[in-house]
């Protein structure tokens, strides 16, 4: 369970950074290549299965109620990507 919610605190932080470069800087920042290396990690986190099994396991209350959930909500991510998807 540690790599797990190591895992999804790794993933948050990174949507979380994301987030706030849009904000902070525009989308503009959509076309650095460092911002396509971690995009593109959240990416696989979201295709690989991962997403969706650890999202299940927090449907059945085995995650730490105390751990943020950005990365685990169903329409956070996807709502990112909606927004900067003109940008890429």
């Amino acid at each position: 369970m540690e790599d797990i919610i190591f895992r999804i605190k790794n993933m948050e932080t990174v949507f979380d950074f994301l987030q706030r470069m849009v904000a902070e800087k525009s989308f503009s920042v959509c076309k650095e290549d460092w911002f396509r290396i971690h995009l593109d990690n959240l990416l696989d986190y979201y295709e690989n299965g991962l997403w969706l099994a650890e999202y299940e396991l927090d449907e059945k209350g085995m995650i730490p109620s105390d751990l943020k959930r950005g990365i685990l909500s169903q329409d956070g991510f996807y709502n990112f990507l909606a927004e900067i998807n003109d940008y890429l």
